[in-house]
């Protein structure tokens, strides 16, 4: 029969009365928490019963001190006058539990329990801040580059996912402090009252928020097709996971041998920064040597469906055509480039192609309005520089083979420039010369079927 178990539950800072039902629960259950960590909680097997805790911070107090502060030790021998006997304590959190079935509480000023919560959110605010402006900078960019560029947005793997977690990180810092300052308001109105508040936090939430991220890394890992950034990606967090095994590790053997609060945290930060320096300066090495070797890119694995020289009749050798390819579940993305290459004495006309396939219907439309949007331009004139605005027009489809097809007009003057459009799949291509029927025929039939 298990003696001890671990638990991990992402209370929010201030729901300590979440916390103290949690741990009666827990008792009834037959388990007694024992230690606390950032790993979690610990828990040591007893019979089970009805108990009452209380949980208290210090902010005074350090996670690095090594036994309790002497404000500490004077506050839990108080506690025991009362029959409240300590069950755990780490840094500023202490956790007391008393078998009386109706015992007298700890605290009897709901002011002093505001204050005491409130001196933990000012040490604890200013982070959710940071994630905040964070959060809204990842998140808010990704879905303004939703709106207006659909097509960016979704083909990069790694956009999604960073536009994804900061959406999580700002939803979740939202809430949870709008929830403490609408707690805190009403509490402070209850106090008047000389009431206590009992506060609720927002731990489900989180772990909502975890899972959709930890579904947005399963996400990455299976649309990201570029060798090597999967094994750059677990190399990071793994060498993550490894940075804060090794914090804590040190923390606590320091902790056990009696180190000073001071001489503690030195070492573990340290500590932290050596192996952080050792990790990151290798994954950056094999980084660099990976974008040496072209394991990033799948570029050369992909040949273009259309290259000038099938228009043109000349030989793909006076040719230096790039392929860049971005793929994800909403849609797929070719940006091809038909250059001369710098080794031809000869410079032929070049051309380049954008093809985008849509895999989700819902997301044509906004796909097609970043291919054939309206734009104002610069144009040059003998005196002066003015705006010009020029827009796609509705050509005839049918030399083409396409459903829809936009050619560019510039101040009345149609340019080789065109939005073609088929079932599921929009093309962007601009040749350097006048195309003839015969051509815009081959890049119809080269490109429908890409």
């Amino acid at each position: 029969m298990k003696t001890t178990r671990r638990e991990f539950i992402p209370f929010s800072f201030y729901d300590h009365t979440g916390m103290e039902k949690h741990l009666e629960k827990m008792a009834r259950k037959g388990w007694m928490v024992e230690e606390l960590s950032n790993l979690g909680w610990k828990y040591r097997a007893i019979e089970p019963q009805r108990l009452h805790f209380y949980v208290s911070f210090d902010t005074r107090a350090s996670q690095f001190e090594p036994e309790p502060t002497e404000e500490q030790a004077t506050f839990q021998e108080f506690c025991a006058r009362s029959g409240w006997k300590l069950a755990a304590f780490s840094g500023q959190m202490q956790i007391f539990y008393n078998e009386e079935e109706d015992p007298l509480p700890i605290q009897t000023d709901p002011e002093m329990e505001i204050r005491m919560v409130g001196k933990l959110a000012r040490r604890v605010v200013p982070l959710y801040i940071v994630f905040l402006v964070l959060g809204f900078l990842l998140g808010g960019g990704w879905c303004v580059s939703l709106v207006n560029t659909p097509i960016k947005a979704l083909t990069t793997p790694g956009g999604v996912l960073m536009g994804l977690y900061g959406l999580c990180l700002f939803l979740y810092g939202a809430v949870d402090l709008i929830v403490y300052y609408t707690w805190r308001r009403r509490a402070l109105a209850a106090a008047q009252r000389g009431e206590f508040l009992p506060t609720k936090g927002c731990h489900k939430l989180f772990y909502i928020v975890m899972a959709v991220m930890a579904l947005g890394l399963v996400y990455w890992f299976a649309v990201e097709n570029r060798p090597g950034m999967r094994f750059l990606a677990g190399g990071m967090l793994l060498a993550y996971v490894v940075i804060f095994l090794a914090m804590n590790g040190t923390k606590r053997t320091m902790k056990r041998r009696k180190a000073s609060a001071g001489l503690n945290r030195g070492v573990t930060m340290g500590v932290d920064v050596i192996l952080a320096m050792v990790l990151m300066g290798g994954v950056t090495w094999l980084f660099f040597q990976g974008v040496q070797h072209g394991v990033f890119s799948i570029a050369e694995q992909i040949e273009a469906p259309l290259s000038a020289s099938d228009l043109i009749g000349v030989d793909e050798e006076k040719y230096l055509t790039t392929v860049s390819v971005d793929m994800t579940l909403f849609l797929d993305r070719r940006e091809v480039r038909c250059r001369t290459g710098f080794d031809q004495e000869e410079l032929l006309p070049g051309m380049e192609y954008t093809l985008v396939n849509v895999h989700v219907p819902w997301i044509y439309n906004a796909c097609f309005r970043e291919l054939c949007r309206d734009t104002v331009v610069q144009a040059a004139s003998h005196t002066r520089e003015m705006l010009t605005t020029v827009q796609y027009e509705p050509v005839d489809p049918a030399p083409w083979g396409a459903e829809e097809a936009y050619q560019f007009n510039l101040e009345g003057e149609f340019q080789q420039k065109y939005v073609l459009c088929w079932p599921e799949k929009i093309v962007q291509l601009e040749a350097d010369w006048d195309l003839t029927a015969e051509q815009m025929a081959v890049v119809g039939e080269k490109l429908k079927s890409a």
